[in-house]
């Protein structure tokens, strides 16, 4: 059997499950609704200021951070620059000591060629000397 009493048997509800299933704006005072809407709104529009702010500290960071990227690529620009003409001096230094060194060397060489060429002139002087000498003495030869 059902144990439903006459008016739940009629469709009608216990008054505490009614306001279960209905909306706030039919179980609760409009002021108390208004109040909540109010509070809602002041925390809705906290967040908003508050998104702004950080979304302006945001940008002043992003600005900042632009600068400084700009000054340290500037600085790092400025040192690359520097490194390279220190470079290029060294560079240009050891050619010179080089220049100077190859001249030098050339200058030997030039001084060993001219002794060399006069000790072979006095050796086939020598040896001239020697052949006409022998040619002169030798017993084997008809003269």
């Amino acid at each position: 059997m059902n144990n439903k009493s006459g008016k739940e048997a009629k469709g009608h509800q216990d008054p505490v499950k009614m306001n279960e299933r209905q909306p706030k704006i039919m179980s609760q005072p409009l002021p108390q609704i208004l109040d909540e809407l109010e509070d809602y709104i002041r925390r809705v529009e906290e967040a908003v200021r508050q998104a702004q702010l950080a979304a302006g500290e945001s940008k002043e960071a992003a600005a900042e951070a632009r600068v400084s990227g700009e000054k340290a690529a500037e600085a790092a620009k400025k040192a690359a620059e520097a490194a390279v003409a220190k470079v290029k001096e060294e560079a240009a230094k050891a050619v010179d000591t080089l220049s100077i060194r190859v001249s030098a060397i050339e200058s030997e060489m030039n001084t060993l060629k001219e002794k060399i060429s006069q000790e072979a002139l006095a050796v086939d002087r020598a040896l001239l000397a020697a052949k006409d000498k022998h040619l002169e003495e030798s017993p084997f030869l008809d003269r």
